[in-house]
């Protein structure tokens, strides 16, 4: 079955600003909106208001400071800081020079910034040398033993040989060059826009089912257009605010930054995510709309100081889970309309609209993103499966990524002559043209919102000496809906135990793959062909309540 997005007849009130995706660059969105609300605020980042016309003096500023080294068509602007401003407008300049923004998670330790680092062929890294209890400085001196930086952030590294120039957010050890110093007094030359709609404007990087990240490259009429959509179907109109809670190395907080561009409403967002400064900025900004997957959710709701704040203001919000799990968020935030989103990094998909019947939006995805197509097909034979059939989901349209960054083989897997995008996931379209999301056809691991696969832990268990053989799963958690579980067998006359294990992952991953459970084996299950098979163990091991000790040994 495929299904096209496209407004259905007699849009509500609400939904006036719903339309047909524009074909414009950010630059060239972030120009017009400059013209058309010059003195309107479009982004708040924490405490510091910003106005479209700000915005566009301050990335024609530092796209000047960015030229000057060297920056220009193609190139890769890295950024590795929380959600500030300086992040913002390093962006929007290196739009307005054509070059691609790549981010680096913020929880990311030392192999995977390297793997990013060296693969997006960066030229300039932009990093905020601490924050919080994070040395981003010791993680990028661990991932790069041989990196020299200059008083001039100039860059030397066999390692990382593409890598020009170090600018930091904040003084540190390391020194580089002062992100300061990129904002020009004045602007002195005029910046043609550079590609067009369907050029590429960000790469993403997303944990697949390999052992290494791989980096989506997706288009500027992506970032215009993706969010802006989610949030129009939330029914935000002009001059309101909504509140982001996504990280900007993440798809919702870096396509939200573009938002306001088209939309006209105002972008909050804190540096980082907190439970309190969420609900605090809600009740100060008077936001309408939110983001948040349901662990967030379910931590503003258990804070002790919840009940204080004065959230009227708040009528709708997207997230993703079970119908049960919703129904406890929506009664807790008094009300709160939520929908459901499908996507990933690679491509959108569908998303709910909130002037659709509450038993409907629990249950489901929504239908495709506006002139987008959906469809569902057999994995093996890749023959379109009938309504209410499960199969493998594939996108097509504009909200589809251009391709994965430096990887033709896998490209010409996933996506076919046709222009549709094997997702590798599993749902269903019931009658009405709905999305059931069934799960991944992957090993993907998805923790607290962070998408993480089963062989990315697994290649750090086997750095582990006593450690014999491993295996991940997913198993269910309470708060975050999925966590790491790692099952092991020890090598002969190992003592190894679960703490032992957990905490040789803690110092070499970012904190959603490392496990929350341990389980030990003396044998696996296998097939025919001497494969392990995970469904056993998932059977075996996935009651998480159950006693480890009656869990710990496989007969």
């Amino acid at each position: 079955m495929t299904t096209t997005g496209a407004q259905p007849s007699g849009t509500a009130t609400a939904f006036d600003l719903l339309r047909d995706p524009v074909d414009l660059t950010v630059t060239a969105a972030l120009d017009a909106a400059a013209q058309r609300r010059p003195d309107a605020i479009g982004w708040v980042f924490d405490d510091r208001s910003v106005s479209f016309a700000e915005m566009q003096q301050l990335s024609n500023q530092v796209a000047e400071g960015l030229a000057e080294l060297g920056v220009g068509e193609d190139d890769v602007v890295a950024l590795w800081t929380p959600n500030l401003l300086e992040w913002a407008a390093t962006a929007f300049a290196s739009y307005r020079l054509g070059a691609v923004v790549t981010s680096l998670n913020t929880r990311f330790k030392a192999f995977e910034a390297a793997h990013v680092l060296e693969h997006s062929q960066a030229k300039v890294l932009v990093v905020q040398p601490q924050f919080l209890n994070i040395d981003f400085e010791k993680i990028l001196t661990d991932a790069v033993p041989d990196l020299a930086v200059s008083e001039e952030g100039i860059v030397t590294s066999s390692v990382l040989p593409h890598l020009e120039r170090l600018v930091v957010v904040e003084p540190g050890r390391l020194g580089g060059l002062p992100w300061a110093s990129l904002v020009r007094d004045s602007v002195t030359q005029s910046f043609p826009e550079v590609g067009d709609a369907g050029s590429p404007a960000l790469l993403q990087y997303t944990s697949g089912t390999t052992s290494r990240p791989k980096g989506a490259l997706l288009s500027h009429k992506f970032m215009v257009n993706y969010m802006y959509e989610v949030y129009a179907r939330l029914g935000v109109r002009v001059g309101e605010a909504i509140l982001n809670t996504q990280p900007f190395y993440h798809i919702g907080g870096s396509c939200g930054l573009a938002v306001p561009l088209v939309l006209d409403c105002i972008l909050v967002s804190p540096s980082h995510y907190d439970a309190e400064r969420v609900l605090t900025l809600i009740e100060r900004e008077k936001c309408v709309a939110r983001s948040g997957n349901p662990t967030m959710y379910l931590m503003e709701l258990e804070h002790p100081r919840f009940a204080e704040f004065d959230l009227s203001s708040l009528r709708s919000g997207w997230t993703g889970g079970p119908p049960a799990l919703l129904d406890r968020i929506r009664d807790g935030f008094g009300g709160i309309e939520l929908v459901q989103l499908y996507g990933a990094t690679e491509g959108g998909g569908t998303a709910g609209r909130i002037d659709e019947p509450w038993e409907i939006r629990r249950s489901n995805c929504g239908r495709p993103i506006t002139g987008t197509e959906v469809k569902l097909v057999d994995p093996e034979t890749r023959v379109e499966v009938e309504t209410g059939a499960v199969g493998e989901i594939c996108i097509r349209g504009w909200d589809r990524m251009i391709g994965y960054h430096r990887a033709d083989e896998l490209n010409s897997q996933v996506i076919d002559s046709e222009g549709w995008l094997r997702m590798g996931d599993l749902g269903r379209f019931d009658g009405e043209g709905y999305l059931h999301f069934v799960g991944r056809l992957k090993d993907m691991i998805r923790v607290g919102g962070e998408n993480t696969s089963a062989e990315e832990v697994e290649s750090i268990l086997q750095e582990h000496p006593e450690i014999h053989q491993s295996v991940a799963i997913g198993v269910e958690d309470e708060r975050l809906g999925e966590a790491v579980m790692a099952i092991v067998q020890r090598t002969e006359g190992s003592e190894l135990t679960a703490a032992d294990v957990i905490e040789h992952c803690r110092v070499r991953a970012a904190n959603f793959r490392v496990p929350r459970h341990v389980r030990f084996v003396e044998q696996w299950p296998t097939n025919g062909s001497g494969k392990i098979v995970k469904q056993t163990l998932r059977d075996m091991f996935g009651d998480v309540t159950a006693p480890a000790a009656n869990q710990g040994h496989l007969a």
